[in-house]
């Protein structure tokens, strides 16, 4: 796929769509009937300038499953996620922090909830929203954060991270239908548990019923303190968590999001 600045004046005018990432380069008209304007972004509706003129597209790409081309952040191909090997918690101990958390925005929801958890269970928090852990904690997987010049190393330090711990917060920054971010995803990649604070639909589409742990499900942050130390102890509650990993009896919505993953997406569009 070629940037448009890159484009000469005659592809430009022959191209049968133009597609916009995040960001609008568009020619102020068509240049021919049947040509299409294609625009592509994951971000919620509270990033103003990323559904700015939104409406002089034709062919509209989100996360919101009404859009055109719906799309999930679903990198990789999840039956590769079948072969990870959930973490050993026979090798915890009674002073192993059992949850992280990696986020760089402050959210009202994260500030306030947040101190309410870690008063009754050790988190370690990597990002910028109260951290409390330096990555080199895991020498292995701070060598990878010392080269974030590309956005792949970055991927490989967090994975490396998130993999050291049975549970993660997957919180999101907003609550909007459909969003979830790879917040959600890579704790399923990585073979943790994710503890969900997204978007209210979510539980349609895990991969299982009992493949995620949502904070909405607990009366306060004490019981879901109790039942996260309560599966450290027990292997086998643990790892009933892990039963959809040994099956490819996924839930509808769970198929519906692998379908509409990233590098699906130019052959999704295609089909439009």
């Amino acid at each position: 796929m070629t940037e448009l600045d890159d484009l000469t004046p005659e592809e430009l005018k022959t191209a049968d769509g133009l597609f916009c990432v995040d960001q609008i380069k568009l020619p102020d008209v068509k240049s021919w009937e049947g040509q299409k304007f294609i625009r592509y972004t994951n971000e919620p509706p509270n990033c103003l300038w990323c559904y700015y003129q939104m409406e002089r597209f034709d062919i509209k790409s989100t996360y919101d499953e009404k859009s055109d081309v719906p799309t999930s952040y679903i990198r990789e191909d999840p039956t590769e996620w079948l072969k990870r090997q959930p973490l050993n918690i026979k090798n915890l101990t009674k002073n192993s922090t059992l949850v992280s958390f990696i986020a760089s925005h402050w959210t009202d929801f994260r500030r306030d909830w947040i101190p309410k958890l870690q008063a009754h269970i050790p988190i370690a928090s990597f990002g910028e929203v109260y951290k409390n852990t330096d990555w080199n904690v895991h020498p292995e997987c701070s060598a990878f954060e010392k080269n974030t010049s590309y956005y792949y190393e970055d991927f490989r330090a967090k994975d490396c991270i998130i993999q050291k711990y049975p549970f993660y917060l997957s919180i999101e920054n907003s609550q909007y239908q459909d969003y979830s971010t790879e917040k959600l995803w890579d704790a399923f990649k990585l073979g943790v548990v994710p503890i969900i604070w997204g978007a209210p639909n979510s539980r349609s589409y895990v991969p299982h019923p009992k493949s995620a742990i949502f904070i909405e499900d607990y009366p306060n942050v004490e019981d879901l303190a109790n039942h996260l130390k309560y599966l450290v102890e027990n292997q086998t509650a643990y790892m009933e968590y892990h039963q959809w990993r040994t099956t490819e009896t996924w839930s509808e919505g769970f198929k519906r999001k692998v379908y509409m993953r990233l590098p699906n997406l130019g052959c999704n569009i295609c089909k439009e």
